[in-house]
């Protein structure tokens, strides 16, 4: 967690490998699931401690207790070495990872709860006046008699019911 931050990050992704547990990347072909951006550590300890669900819970409760956000603690699967590599067609190969189950914990410390640092896009309802001949008080004409303008490709996706049929080309 502190590595994470000493980095400006605000959150981080910890994987608890056994102390067994060998990690071999193709360097030019490293897993296709961001992991390179994981905390590893190397404790069996842990490991046998995150295995039960009734382990993990009460960890989560501490973690929270403390007052870190957003924690998740469960077991993924996470690539270690490379089982075989596949030639496509183009001169690209693909690396096949062998995955072990291992327990995980993914947590933020964001100082201020509830305010996302992100962009929230959504939909907000205009506060505009909708009808401006109203608001400027000279009488208004009935919808019906009232021409909008009309684009040319709307006309082509959907003709006048009321317009008579195009030609056809009967020989």
């Amino acid at each position: 967690m502190v590595s994470s931050a000493q980095e400006g990050e605000r959150e981080c992704h910890i994987v608890v490998l056994t102390d067994d547990d060998i990690v071999d990347w193709d360097h030019d072909n490293p897993p296709p699931m961001g992991e390179e951006y994981s905390q590893i550590l190397y404790s069996t300890k842990l490991y046998r401690f995150f295995k039960y669900i009734e382990n993990r819970d009460v960890a989560k409760a501490l973690l929270k207790e403390r007052g870190l956000k957003n924690i998740r603690i469960g077991i993924e699967g996470y690539p270690t070495c490379k089982e075989k590599v596949k030639r496509r067609p183009g001169g690209k190969s693909e690396v096949i990872y062998n995955y072990v189950q291992r327990p995980f914990i993914q947590l933020s410390w964001e100082k201020e709860e509830g305010k996302s640092r992100h962009v929230d896009f959504q939909c907000v309802r205009s506060k505009s006046v909708p009808n401006l001949i109203a608001s400027l008080g000279e009488p208004t004409q009935p919808a019906a008699t009232l021409n909008p303008q009309v684009d040319e490709l709307d006309r082509l996706i959907s003709p006048d019911p009321q317009a008579p049929p195009p030609p056809t080309n009967d020989s």
